[in-house]
C-alpha cells in the first residue's frame, strides 16, 4: 500500500488543464470513486490500489513491490 495525498495523485495523473479541483476529489473520496483514507483532516490515496483497479494478481505484485 503506498498512500499519498489526494491533492499530490491527481497531480501526478491528470494534465493541469484537466485536473479535478479539491472539491471534486473530496467529493470522489466520501464516495469511494477512488481508494482513499481520511486521516487527520487530510484525504490519502491508495495508489497501488487505485493502480490494481481491483484486480488481485496487479494488486499482490504492487505490494511485492
Amino acid at each position: 500500500m503506498k498512500l499519498m495525498l489526494v491533492h499530490k495523485w491527481a497531480e501526478k495523473y491528470f494534465d493541469e488543464d484537466s485536473r479535478p479541483d479539491a472539491q471534486l476529489l473530496g467529493r470522489w473520496c466520501r464516495n469511494g470513486k477512488i481508494p482513499a483514507t481520511k486521516v487527520v483532516g487530510q484525504w490519502y490515496v491508495d495508489e497501488h490500489a487505485w493502480l490494481a483497479g481491483g484486480d488481485d494478481l496487479v494488486a499482490s505484485v504492487l505490494a511485492a513491490a
